[in-house]
């Protein structure tokens, strides 16, 4: 348990607040919805897609948010620009979380991006991500349409020890999302398979104490690729999954991408118990919970 030696960013994203001292604001989780090769996707190139099943993920989402005071951002997926505009549209409407633009292509990002220019939904809109491989057309748009919310990908393969991912983050990327006049800026370390979560935590600590900025990864990849632990029972493989996210909490993670939204009724205990347990602690450090909606206040009273 332990207090940063330097300033901590928070910044106020829709609904939520993310950043600060351990202890001092809920750890936001992020789940997927609508990623290559989910079920309730019937056409991925066009967005057509189940809408009562989708709609029974998000409320489920909301409910199990509530129960713990686990917080959460949706991470929208969409493989073409059309599809993640219909996804979004949908996503939106049904709750006021906030939203992440993600795709694997850059340019359905960048129309998605544009489409929402101006609309009473940008400001809770975030844009996944700024990475290495970003080009100015990019940071262009992001600039031209006000994106004020993005995650910075400090990940690259040159790049995979902690010391190393802290600096392409402080030459490249964040001179770069500047640039692009991106203000509220998340980030996400990165993961390549289970042991490098090991050092994502290093990094995430490490990048905290010099920059402030809220920061975090997404471990789910990884677990969901990890043969050993997913070849033997659901009970074992939930709770190696688990200890993987309360070990990025206990470094200073502000964030982590979970996974599917299915999963979120098994993840949302363990990490409302983690930050419950840090908050406690913070009575040691001088930190205390900095809203009401606290794990704290469900956990232990």
């Amino acid at each position: 348990m332990f207090k940063f030696g330097t300033d901590q960013k928070v910044f106020h994203i829709g609904d939520i607040r993310i950043g600060g001292h351990p202890g001092e604001y809920p750890t936001v989780m992020m789940g997927s919805i609508f990623f290559a090769g989910h079920k309730i996707v019937l056409d991925p190139l066009k967005g057509i897609f189940d809408r009562d099943k989708a709609q029974a993920l998000l409320e489920q989402e909301a409910a199990v948010s509530e129960a713990y005071n686990v917080p959460y951002i949706l991470d929208v997926i969409g493989e073409t620009g059309e599809a993640l505009i219909n996804y979004i549209e949908f996503v939106t409407e049904q709750t006021s979380a906030p939203v992440l633009i993600d795709s694997p292509s850059q340019q359905a990002r960048i129309e998605a991006v544009r489409h929402f220019d101006g609309s009473d939904v940008m400001p809770r809109l975030i844009y996944n991500s700024i990475a290495e491989d970003y080009n100015p057309e990019e940071l262009a748009c992001l600039k031209e349409c006000g994106v004020n919310n993005a995650i910075v990908l400090a990940f690259s393969a040159r790049a995979m020890r902690p010391n190393a991912k802290l600096k392409l983050l402080t030459d490249v990327l964040l001179p770069a999302a500047e640039s692009a006049g991106v203000e509220n800026l998340l980030i996400d370390v990165g993961v390549l398979d289970v042991p490098s979560i090991s050092w994502a935590c290093m990094a995430i600590r490490e990048i905290k104490e010099k920059t402030g900025y809220p920061t975090g990864c997404a471990p789910a990849n990884a677990i969901y690729t990890w043969e050993k632990m997913r070849a033997g029972d659901t009970k074992a493989f939930r709770s190696a999954a688990s200890a993987v996210l309360t070990l990025l909490q206990s470094q200073g993670a502000d964030f982590a991408l979970y996974g599917s939204l299915q999963n979120a009724p098994w993840i949302y205990p363990g990490v409302a118990t983690a930050d419950a347990l840090l908050a406690q602690a913070g009575r040691f450090t001088g930190v205390r919970p900095a809203t009401s909606d606290h794990p704290l206040y469900k956990i232990f009273q």
